[in-house]
């Protein structure tokens, strides 16, 4: 693996990581509010990020998806949280944000996603391979990082 495509799953780690601090300890009815003037959850952006991840690093480029794909198109981009999601989904949530990401560095590790085929994003930028993917992962990601820090403080705004 070369060294550009470490850097970016360090960011990717230090990203998931980060957000997974932000969130600890709050509850299912904090994950799931949808603060007045936004558009999307806590946990909502968690699966996102899962969702977009498989997409930009497997699936898009021809590679097999690690995930439940029908769970999580859900998550999908132009998606909106449709319902309450209660602790135990919220868990496995949690559980495949941190899996996901252990089995995409596993795999740019053991030179899997070296198979991955060339696409075009919709405004015309063609991915041409992994290292083209991570960078457009970890951009996607460090924007939703951005957006989990303005909801945290927006729900727990009130608390004590």
């Amino acid at each position: 693996m070369n060294n550009k495509l470490k850097k970016e799953l360090e960011l990717i780690r230090y990203v998931r990581q980060s957000v997974l601090k932000l969130i600890k300890g709050l509850n299912a009815e904090q994950l799931n509010l949808v603060p007045e003037r936004m558009k999307n959850n806590l946990i909502w952006n968690l699966g996102h990020m899962i969702f977009t991840q498989q997409m930009l690093c497997y699936q898009l480029g021809g590679l097999q998806a690690t995930i439940d794909i029908p769970y999580f198109e859900k998550f999908a981009p132009g998606t909106l949280p449709e319902r309450f999601i209660p602790e135990n989904e919220i868990q496995k949530i949690i559980t495949v944000f941190t899996g996901a990401f252990e089995q995409l560095t596993e795999d740019a590790l053991s030179g899997k996603l070296e198979a991955y085929q060339a696409w075009i994003l919709p405004f015309g930028i063609t991915i041409d391979n992994i290292e083209d993917a991570m960078i457009t992962n970890a951009i996607h990601e460090g924007r939703h990082f951005g957006v989990v820090i303005s909801l945290e403080k927006l729900v727990t705004a009130n608390r004590p």
